[in-house]
């Protein structure tokens, strides 16, 4: 019986080790891949000024260069933030967090990226949570993001404090929606639902893994709900005590 547990305690201890390098590996091989895209397109754009003698457009290079710089930061970023979930990274300092006041600075910022689009704060109630601050008002900074990239006019942003001691927030737009099939999909990393748009428009297939990591590290999760029209994505984090 001490050989038999002995030999179970080394093959948990293995198995750990195995995702732990398949983690790795597969953290190594996505940064190489989405890091090249911008890379690539950076280059061209320094030989074809450097080649002509004549180029003369130098603000609409640098303004195109900035734009793929911003690129490579915003997916270096997400990428160190999943690295350190992956290494069983929590959430950092701990403090009180009133999530009707994120979702107002979230909304706002929604509004002003996307001016064109109605953004609405419905339902919101008094829900306060104990975490990390700036990683909550990213984690529904993301979600709304992602409501502005594939919403049509509307996005709607809730909140309310469940009996069961569990806050909901609720993320939702009039865009074409997410299938069945794909509700977990899209939260696996460099996943574009749209892969014509996805890339070219400034998503890094990173967001909705990060918002996820950051719920789960609170003790939360992430999820697509069920909607009559258009995505809609439910958080749910325990309330402060």
């Amino acid at each position: 019986d001490e050989v038999r547990r002995l030999a179970d305690t080394l093959n948990l201890m293995l198995e750990r080790l195995e995702s732990a390098a398949l983690r790795q590996r597969r953290f190594v091989s996505d940064a190489s891949h989405e890091l090249k895209t911008p890379l690539a397109t950076m280059r061209p754009m320094i030989e074809v000024a450097e080649s002509d003698p004549d180029f003369s457009d130098w603000p609409g290079l640098l303004t195109d260069l900035k734009r793929e710089d911003e690129r490579i930061e915003s997916l270096v970023a997400d990428l160190l933030t999943l690295a350190r979930f992956d290494e069983g990274a929590v959430a950092g300092v701990q403090e009180d967090v009133d999530l009707d006041q994120v979702l107002g600075r979230v909304a706002e910022r929604t509004a002003h990226l996307v001016p064109d689009m109605t953004v609405e704060v419905l339902g919101i109630e008094p829900a306060r949570v104990r975490g990390d601050a700036p990683a909550l008002e990213r984690l529904f900074w993301n979600l709304s993001l992602n409501a502005a990239r594939y919403g049509t006019t509307r996005i709607e942003l809730s909140c309310r404090a469940l009996p069961n001691g569990v806050a909901e927030v609720r993320v939702s737009d009039d865009g074409p929606g997410i299938a069945p099939s794909d509700r977990e999909r899209v939260f696996e990393r460099f996943v574009r639902l749209d892969e014509a748009r996805g890339r070219h428009e400034g998503g890094t297939g990173l967001g909705l893994a990060v918002a996820r990591a950051i719920a789960r590290s609170h003790g939360g999760d992430v999820r697509v709900g069920e909607s009559s029209a258009g995505a809609l994505f439910e958080v749910e984090l325990p309330l402060a005590r």
